[in-house]
């Protein structure tokens, strides 16, 4: 992808701060999961999403530091003078990318072949946590790909290892979208049972989008309900001998003409026999695109990880990538569920995409961490899945020193075939003493596989 020149570039950037200083509000951060709150740009690029001046990625991401065209900023100026002057523009499929395509989502290889005015929902994440002493815990949901007209979609929260009335109190409704806005939020109250406790989780789901809008990716969330109590699943003591129950990875991707799909199901900590249920649901797919699949995966004693098998069918139809609900359930022999209790599956349209082994990054290229708490630090494989690839990943220090204010961590993260996005925790420590806001650096390096890296494979993390 060529640079633009200086001069497209001075232009652009007067343009963008002349738009926002006159419509200020809107954060880049609540609508693209990949633009880190508080960066300069966070209220530009809001104020530009909000107005329709860029649209992201057709999976609902921008790309923060990716170059782009002369091509791509003059549609981008023209949606500028269309919106001064009251113009209507007709947005073709091919110019709504207004961000370099050299970036894209393991959700989403490829833009859609054609825009839906009404727009799509999301969740911003597909992973939230809260602090248990915090009160509640705002959701964040966007409507992305088009803004056309009054639309609405319901949510609900549902039991993961948390219970409603104890740990949490269950919400539901139907969030309504005026015509031109894309974001929208509803409450989770939290509650401080002063229990020392494993860290609990929370399932978010959107469904039934109305006024011609859809479901988009993730449309299944999980909100971790992070203990305050002393002795909480932060130990190593605390430990469930008998396992606790996670995917693999957060994120699956398969080609449409794939036959099927292998997904694991990890267990931490192996004695005893136990067992779990597991079910694939649609998402935006349906049965046209797979075979819909449920049933139990027995863990006999000293068993780490079992599997089952999706079957994917090739319709010969050019309509873009396709979701799959992932969830297990009902761990039994006193094993519990981990905070990777759902996933999703990506069915990649293979008429409009290709399928490699794929290009590793690290989502964002700045991380805030609390003391106390550790950071996830999520890993994305884009542009396909196909094969077992692996990379080395390493902290390195700065401001902040590892055994002080953070523990070294370093290895080797594994993508079996089909695996998209995978994550590293990183234990932040507590101190008695008022630092200042310390960094310090995640990186990644050595793909192999056939992978490569893409240009975000080091991130600074912020301990404030």
């Amino acid at each position: 992808m060529n640079k633009p020149n200086a001069a497209s570039l001075i232009v652009f950037g007067f343009s963008l701060g002349l738009f926002a200083s006159a419509n200020a509000g809107t954060l880049g951060s609540s609508a693209f999961p990949d633009v880190p709150g508080g960066t300069y740009y966070d209220g530009a690029v809001g104020d530009m999403y909000a107005a329709g001046i860029i649209t992201g990625y057709s999976d609902g991401k921008f790309g923060p530091n990716d170059y782009v065209t002369r091509g791509q900023v003059a549609v981008m100026m023209q949606r500028f003078k269309a919106h001064l002057t009251g113009q209507n523009i007709a947005v073709s499929s091919s110019s709504r990318r207004t961000v370099s395509s050299s970036s894209s989502s393991s959700s989403s290889s490829v833009s859609s072949t054609a825009a839906n005015p009404a727009g799509s929902f999301r969740f911003t994440t597909g992973s939230y946590k809260a602090d248990e002493d915090k009160g509640e815990v705002l959701i964040n949901i966007i409507r992305y790909g088009g803004n056309t007209g009054v639309v609405s979609v319901e949510y609900e929260t549902s039991n993961g290892t948390a219970d409603a009335g104890s740990d949490y109190n269950s919400v539901s409704g139907k969030m309504t979208i005026p015509d031109g806005k894309t974001t929208g939020s509803f409450i989770i109250p939290i509650t401080d049972d002063n229990e020392a406790e494993d860290n609990e989780s929370v399932t978010l789901r959107i469904k039934n989008p109305t006024g011609g809008a859809l479901l988009g990716s993730p449309a299944v969330a999980t909100l971790t309900i992070v203990d305050n109590d002393t002795g909480d699943g932060s130990s190593a003591n605390d430990v469930n001998s008998n396992g606790v129950f996670e995917f693999s990875a957060s994120e699956y991707e398969v080609i449409e003409d794939g036959d099927t799909i292998t997904i694991t199901v990890e267990r931490t900590g192996t004695s005893g026999s136990t067992s779990v249920k597991y079910e694939a649901t649609n998402g935006s797919a349906d049965s046209e695109y797979y075979n819909t699949t449920s049933g139990t995966l027995e863990f006999p004693a000293g068993t780490a990880k079992q599997s089952f098998d999706i079957t994917i069918k090739d319709n010969n139809k050019t309509n873009g990538n396709k979701t799959v609900d992932l969830k297990i359930s009902n761990p039994t022999g006193g094993a519990e569920l981990g905070s990777l209790s759902t996933a999703n599956l990506v069915i990649v349209d293979n008429e409009v995409s290709t399928f490699g082994n794929g290009n590793i990054k690290i989502m964002s290229d700045e991380y805030s961490a609390s003391e106390g708490v550790p950071i996830r630090i999520v890993i994305d494989r884009i542009r396909g899945a196909d094969g077992e690839v692996s990379i080395d990943y390493k902290t390195i220090n700065a401001l902040a020193k590892s055994d002080s204010d953070y523990t070294e961590t370093s290895g080797t993260l594994i993508f079996r075939d089909g695996e998209s996005q995978k994550s590293i925790e990183i234990p932040i420590l507590s101190d008695t003493f008022n630092d200042p806001r310390e960094t310090f650096w995640f990186e990644i390096s050595n793909p192999t596989g056939g992978a490569t890296l893409d240009a975000v494979k080091k991130t600074t993390i912020t301990i404030q």
